[in-house]
């Protein structure tokens, strides 16, 4: 187990498994869970799969169909929660983080790198979550005018690594990721 002195340390760790998401389609941090408020009040957690990281801008991206459920309960709310968990390093992530969701031709870029058998998921016919007369009873049509680019911009990030002592830490953007340690 690995264990941080340093706060900045235990952050660039982080930051390493989480841009790992990106890059290695095995990573558990490619499919983190993306957490939003529902109407009701109630949380609504999916998994979702990250398109981009980037310290650099405290950014992650991910990309929905504009139909989902999760556009209706961002347009309410744009605060959104991410948790990853990274069981062979024992590393739970949390985030908060403020969505910014971009619609219509500033995504036709962005679509044109999408794979045509991924572009499935942004078109659905009848839209995600309506009722259906049987499980196949809904079909494809790929359309850019559904796709949607949310832009999630990292308020806060706590950390958990899992050993014989846990090691927590919490840290903010307000503060300029300067971070402090928790009892775990």
């Amino acid at each position: 187990m690995k264990v941080f002195q340093k706060l900045d340390n235990f952050l660039d760790y982080a930051w390493a498994q989480i841009s790992r998401g990106k890059v290695d389609k095995k990573s558990p941090a490619r499919h983190p869970t993306f957490v939003t408020s529902s109407a009701d009040g109630f949380p609504n957690a999916r998994t979702l799969v990250m398109r981009r990281s980037d310290r650099e801008n405290n950014e992650i991206e991910f990309h929905t169909d504009t139909a989902s459920s999760k556009m209706l309960a961002l347009s309410q709310n744009p605060r959104a929660g991410i948790h990853i968990w990274l069981p062979k390093v024992q590393l739970q992530i949390q985030m908060d983080v403020v969505v910014e969701i971009k619609v219509g031709d500033i995504t036709i870029p962005y679509w044109r790198d999408v794979p045509t058998n991924s572009r499935t998921a942004y078109g659905t016919i009848p839209s995600p979550g309506k009722v259906l007369e049987s499980p196949l009873a809904y079909e494809h049509d790929p359309n850019q005018k559904r796709f949607a680019i949310l832009v999630c911009d990292i308020q806060s990030i706590q950390l958990l690594l899992l050993g014989v002592k846990h090691i927590r830490a919490y840290y903010k953007k307000t503060t300029n990721w300067r971070g402090e340690w928790l009892s775990p």
